[in-house]
C-alpha cells in the first residue's frame, strides 16, 4: 500500500468511492439523500478545485495502482469571537472501499491526515459521522476520538 497525495488522475477511483459512500447514505437516509447519476467530470464533488486549495489535505491509499481509500481534511480556524482562537482539522471524508476494509487502510490514511494537519498548525481535529454508521463510529473511537456534540433532529 502506498499513501500519497491525490492527483487529478485519481478522480475515477475517488469518484467510485464517493458513490459507495453516497449509496450507503442514501440507503440509510433516503429522506436526506437522493439517487444521483455517477458524476463524470473531475469538477464533480469539487474534486478538481479541492486539489489546488491550500486549506485542503487530500490523501489516498493506493493498492495495485488503484486508490482504495482516501481522506479529505480541511484546515479551519475558529471564527466566533466567543470561542478561543484555534486552528483545527475537519475531516470532511474518510472512505475505504468496501472490499478493502479491515486491512489497516483507514488507519493509515487517518494517521497521515492527522500528521499533515499538525504540520499546518492544527491542534485538534473534528468530523461528523452519521449515527447509523456504527462501524465508522467504532473505528473513530478505536483511534481515540470521542463525542464532542450531538446533532438532534425531528421530522415535522
Amino acid at each position: 500500500m502506498i499513501i500519497r497525495n491525490l492527483k487529478l488522475e485519481d478522480f475515477d477511483d475517488v469518484n467510485n468511492l464517493f458513490m459507495q459512500l453516497h449509496n450507503s447514505e442514501m440507503e440509510h437516509r433516503p429522506d436526506l439523500f437522493r439517487k444521483i447519476e455517477k458524476p463524470t467530470t473531475s469538477r464533480a464533488w469539487d474534486f478538481e478545485t479541492s486539489l489546488t486549495n491550500n486549506s485542503k489535505i487530500m490523501i489516498g491509499a493506493e493498492v495495485d495502482g488503484k486508490i482504495v481509500g482516501f481522506v479529505i481534511v480541511q484546515i479551519r480556524r475558529s471564527e466566533y469571537k466567543i470561542q478561543t482562537p484555534r486552528t483545527y482539522a475537519y475531516f470532511e471524508n474518510i472512505v475505504v472501499d468496501d472490499n478493502y476494509r479491515r486491512r489497516g487502510i483507514g488507519t493509515a490514511i487517518y494517521h497521515e491526515g492527522v500528521k499533515c494537519a499538525k504540520e499546518q498548525g492544527a491542534t485538534s481535529m473534528e468530523l461528523k459521522v452519521w449515527n447509523f454508521n456504527t462501524g465508522a463510529i467504532n473505528f473513530y473511537q478505536s483511534l481515540g476520538m470521542s463525542v464532542q456534540s450531538l446533532t438532534m433532529e425531528k421530522a415535522l
